[in-house]
């Protein structure tokens, strides 16, 4: 009898041996998929230092995301969504589920990461940018995502400068946190119950998300102060600022660059913002000038790019010749809308070079295809 006992509890506890370290197994492998994920992700930090489960026993308890904003902020947001306020906790409950994520190739390698919102979520966000961000002031100087501007009218105004300073800012979207846009919507008027609502429904992971119809509108309002000083700036040299989006140019016919782009340094780091040292670029006045795929190097009129007219006029030639269906199977593109695309090449073409004959031409003869 002594003996069965002592093999059974030699069995025991080699049992609970093997289930304490299963357990650990478990929860490192979660610990590592979520380093992995957060490496992956920039917009995943957050998530990846959530605690995960201690254990085998442990029950995993969930507050739902919801809870954590005032029920009258839920109410007025719902009614400002044209939503029911039971849609809207769902939302809040957790916003990445609101999103589809992928990767889009960079022209200059590697890739940009994109969160498109997702079903009425999408509606929701355009809400807020039609009601709201649309209001706010924009700065003079904001060229990109401004209605009725333009990359053409970012270059326009350097055109017959003999030198230009372009300066790109790094992760534009990413390094603008939640906190700095529940700011920007208390600075609207709105209370902070509803700010906090507000930037949650705008923010992913805790920043902008590239891919959103807010952010754009969103990074102007609170990019103001810089572009603030960044215009004070040019005018201490007679220099000529225009901001595209994260593209900065400065131009003039005298500009001191050390000198000019240690104050301009200076004026990022004060914002919160950082400077992409390998995209700065000076053009000195003998030296091609390209601002937002716009040439402006006659310095008398703005043209598009060689290269890009180039390969315009080449697929245009063969689709002409050979037929759409044709051309598309010697290039390998199965794109079904490519001719609107073509078509869509040349109409950029023409807002650049209103004059140009073969672009108007081109565009005549591709529409007889449709």
């Amino acid at each position: 009898m002594e003996l069965l006992l002592g093999i059974v509890i030699v069995v025991t506890c080699w049992m609970v041996v093997r289930i304490i370290r299963s357990s650990k197994n478990q929860e490192g492998y979660k610990r590592w998929r979520a380093g992995n994920y957060a490496s992956e992700n920039p917009y995943a930090k957050e998530k990846a230092s959530v605690p995960l489960s201690q254990g085998l026993f442990s029950k995993r308890v969930r507050t739902s995301g919801a809870r954590r904003f005032d029920d009258g902020a839920i109410r007025w947001c719902a009614n400002l969504l044209a939503t029911e306020e039971s849609r809207l906790r769902e939302v809040l409950d957790y916003i990445p589920r609101q999103y589809t994520c992928f990767h889009v190739r960079k022209r200059s390698g590697g890739f940009r990461y994109i969160s498109a919102p997702a079903g009425d979520f999408r509606s929701m966000q355009q809400t807020i940018y039609h009601r709201i961000l649309l209001l706010a002031n924009i700065h003079p100087a904001v060229t990109g995502f401004c209605p009725g501007k333009s990359v053409s009218d970012n270059a326009r105004v350097h055109l017959g400068r003999k030198n230009v300073l372009k300066v790109d800012l790094h992760d534009f979207f990413p390094s603008i946190r939640s906190p700095r846009v529940r700011a920007a919507f208390r600075e609207m008027g709105y209370s902070r119950s509803i700010a906090k609502v507000l930037a949650e429904l705008c923010c992913l992971r805790c920043c902008l998300p590239q891919g959103a119809p807010t952010s754009p509108a969103l990074s102007n309002i609170i990019a103001y102060p810089m572009d603030k000083k960044m215009m004070a700036l040019a005018g201490e040299y007679g220099l000529v600022y225009t901001r595209y989006a994260d593209d900065l140019t400065f131009s003039g016919d005298y500009l001191p660059k050390d000198e000019v782009l240690v104050r301009i340094h200076r004026i990022i780091r004060e914002e919160g913002f950082t400077m992409n040292v390998k995209k700065t670029r000076f053009l000195s006045e003998h030296k091609r000038k390209i601002i937002t795929g716009v040439s402006v190097s006659s310095g008398k009129k703005m043209t598009l790019p060689k290269v890009k007219k180039r390969e315009i006029r080449k697929n245009v030639h063969y689709v002409l010749t050979k037929g759409l269906v044709g051309h598309q199977e010697h290039i390998g593109s199965t794109d079904p809308v490519y001719l609107k695309r073509l078509l869509g090449s040349l109409c950029y073409w023409r807002s650049i070079e209103p004059d140009n004959r073969y672009v108007s031409d081109s565009i005549t003869a591709l529409k007889r295809l449709m």
